[in-house]
């Protein structure tokens, strides 16, 4: 993707990382959110600790996300908007375990990479303000769902 630079880093000799700088108005300029809606199922059963409502309530509000793409990143043109469902931002990769670190537009930049496993919910950013335009950027190809 032009404007964008990847720098290749060595984490271990098992595992590789990718960092990425991305220089203010480059590829994420200011385009719509392009994600797509997931029809979500809210619990009957509450519990008595209220966490599994709140639980239910930011996984009912979850995208459809697809890093399929030369650069790795969702969404490709444009930014993804927290929502006042979750207080964190949460992937669940469907197709394989992926390392995912999120970028924020206000600054620019980008938290350090973390690992998601397939077919499970990971928080990838946490105490997000709702309303923060951010995107996710991948170190491969990558679909699943994303809650924010």
């Amino acid at each position: 993707m032009p404007g964008r630079l990847r720098i290749f880093a060595g984490i271990s000799a098992a595992i590789t990382c990718l960092a990425m700088v991305v220089p203010a108005g480059a590829a994420h300029a200011s385009a719509p959110n392009d994600a797509t809606a997931v029809q979500g199922k809210a619990t009957s059963d509450p519990t008595s600790d209220g966490q599994s409502i709140v639980i239910q309530s930011c996984y009912g509000n979850a995208k459809s996300y697809d890093a399929y793409n030369d650069a790795f990143v969702w969404p490709f043109n444009g930014f993804a908007r927290t929502t006042t469902a979750c207080n964190d931002i949460n992937i669940k990769p469907t197709d394989r375990g992926i390392y995912v670190s999120v970028c924020f537009r206000r600054t620019g930049t980008c938290n350090g990479y973390k690992w998601a496993a397939r077919n499970t919910w990971t928080v990838i950013a946490t105490n997000v303000l709702n309303g923060t335009d951010y995107w996710l950027d991948f170190n491969g190809v990558s679909k699943g769902l994303v809650a924010a």
